[in-house]
């Protein structure tokens, strides 16, 4: 374990969080609020009269924060409380919209070594984030309809738009995509999005409440899809990452009910490399429940071989069955993964899940798809069905064969 005084730890610590809320807020606001939290906390803890948050007057971040010599002389085990009982009172503080990221944030922006010696003495980031996550839904108990999340989330999408593009735009691009995509998602036949430019008074968004009546895993397939695809065309004109904007805007609440109905917004901007190595690890997973783990890996990289010469690509791709127990790090990917166009990269592992599904037989190759889509996960099957590739088409190639 990395060794580092007390001193050292606290000014790390307060460094990060000043630095996190000073992003979303102020310099300025974020002494004042780290200011009061360590001087609220002084009572329980006497050492913290050592630290002093000393303002907006110098330039260094560390400049800000003084923490006198004499704290090095307390128990690290205290100091452990100490800092997981400050983080506690911040993340409340900061309320329950931006205190859902803001223990991520903190997390994220400490080095390494900084958080396994937090994390050893007292303050585990992951268990402060279940446990405030966990509070929320508490608070929540997700009382909220499937008609509130599509008016909500979509008018939420519509006013970033307006910021970022304009009204008229905004209106234009948030319709035609809901219109596009009803052909695929049915569940937004239900919405419609009004020409708020001539007439005046009435919402953008508009909701049958007959929504209510459908599965609610349905109504996330077709929010999600609907941010995936605003995200990708903004994207692709190097214009702005809509789904940073969307995770700045929506409330807690309504952040939980979306992962509650299979919304994920994280893995839309994930990369190519991450993709890839989910469905290789999905195939795997699956064809293992036909045979050993081993001809598992020989078949799935046996399907890829087939395919060196049609996309180049491939031909960095594979997976070691000695390290496959270690997850996706056992699987070996060219380091360009992440340049290749997206549409090849899709006609690529369509061809691959086709091909091992054919080699499956009528019996096995059945239900191999279905599998397939259950191991690798709502998410992860709408982000390669982004790629190009299309499952039910191979399904329904397999039902002529047989």
């Amino acid at each position: 374990m990395p060794q580092f005084e007390n001193k050292e730890i606290i000014e790390r610590l307060l460094k990060s969080t000043i630095g996190v809320i000073s992003r979303r807020t102020s310099e300025a606001y974020a002494n004042i609020v780290v200011s009061d939290t360590i001087r609220a906390l002084t009572t329980k803890y006497d050492f913290l009269k050592y630290v002093n948050i000393l303002g907006i007057q110098y330039n260094e971040v560390f400049d800000l924060v003084r923490v006198n010599d004499e704290i090095n002389g307390i128990d690290q085990a205290e100091i452990g409380k100490a800092a997981a009982s400050f983080m506690k009172k911040m993340t409340r503080s900061m309320g329950k919209n931006a205190g859902y990221y803001f223990i991520k944030e903190i997390k994220e922006d400490l080095p390494t070594e900084y958080e396994v010696v937090l994390n050893n003495i007292g303050l585990d980031f992951d268990f402060l984030q279940t446990e405030f996550i966990t509070d929320m839904k508490e608070s929540f108990k997700y009382n909220i309809d499937n008609y509130e999340m599509f008016k909500y989330t979509l008018t939420v999408c519509f006013e970033i738009l307006n910021r970022q593009i304009g009204r008229d735009s905004a209106y234009t691009t948030l319709s035609e995509f809901v219109h596009r995509l009803s052909i695929e998602h049915q569940v937004l036949k239900y919405v419609k999005i009004n020409d708020i430019r001539s007439v005046q008074g009435i919402d953008i968004v508009t909701v049958d409440q007959e929504v209510n009546q459908v599965d609610s895993q349905t109504v996330g397939a077709g929010i999600q899809k609907i941010i995936q695809e605003i995200n990708m065309y903004f994207e692709n004109k190097g214009a702005f990452s809509f789904t940073e904007k969307l995770k700045d805007v929506l409330t807690v609440d309504y952040t939980h009910k979306l992962e509650e109905i299979g919304v994920n917004i994280d893995i839309i901007r994930l990369s190519q490399e991450i993709i890839v190595k989910k469905v290789l690890k999905a195939l795997v997973d699956v064809l293992s429940e036909y045979s050993t783990q081993s001809y598992a890996v020989l078949m799935v990289n046996n399907a890829i071989s087939n395919f060196y010469e049609k996309f180049v690509f491939t031909q960095g791709i594979k997976i070691d069955s000695l390290k496959f127990s270690d997850g996706i790090d056992g699987i070996e990917l060219p380091e360009n993964i992440n340049s290749i166009r997206a549409s090849e990269l899709g006609r690529a592992l369509q061809k691959i899940i086709e091909n091992i599904s054919k080699s499956l037989g009528e019996e096995a190759g059945r239900h191999f798809v279905e599998k397939f889509k259950k191991s690798l996960g709502k998410a992860y099957v709408l982000r390669i069905e982004e790629l190009g590739v299309n499952l039910h088409m191979i399904e329904l190639k397999q039902n002529l064969t047989w």
